[in-house]
């Protein structure tokens, strides 16, 4: 099964590699983050930077609404993969039917983030089951039936 966690449930050890493989789906490797406490970083599940400093930037003009951002600026349609992201996912998503895969961002549980839809592409387009994801992200579920997230080239 695909989970997910916070930088901050590896940091405090509630999320340990006892608990699975341990994986970073960061643009920037967090901070303080010690190493030893996962198993994978994954730049590549990322957003891509332009993206990422696309909602930093409307997050900071709302306040920190980190959920008003993700909403206001439309993420849904404007996160892509490239195909080696789809096929790290993809390879993720086949080890998850062995074990549970945690994908780790910094966002906190609950709040909208692009770790779960990683875990609703996963599902989708690879038959990965998943732990609950805490939005409907209907726009994604829409691009996912008509074919994916491939970036463009």
């Amino acid at each position: 099964m695909i989970r997910q966690a916070s930088v901050e449930d590896i940091s405090n050890e509630r999320v340990t590699k006892r608990h699975g493989r341990v994986v970073v789906v960061t643009r920037y490797y967090p901070r303080f983050l010690k190493k030893k406490l996962i198993d994978d970083y994954f730049v590549v599940l990322a957003p891509p930077k332009e993206l990422l400093r696309e909602f930093k930037d409307k997050e900071e003009k709302m306040d920190a609404d980190h959920d008003g951002a993700f909403e206001a600026m439309h993420y849904e349609s404007k996160f892509t993969l490239s195909e080696e992201g789809l096929a790290v996912l993809q390879e993720l998503a086949e080890e998850s039917k062995k074990r549970p895969i945690y994908l780790v961002c910094h966002c906190k549980l609950g709040q909208y983030c692009h770790r779960e839809i990683l875990m609703l592409a996963a599902r989708e387009l690879f038959g990965a089951s998943i732990a609950k994801v805490h939005h409907p992200y209907l726009t994604i579920l829409k691009r996912l039936e008509g074919g994916g997230l491939l970036q463009a080239d």
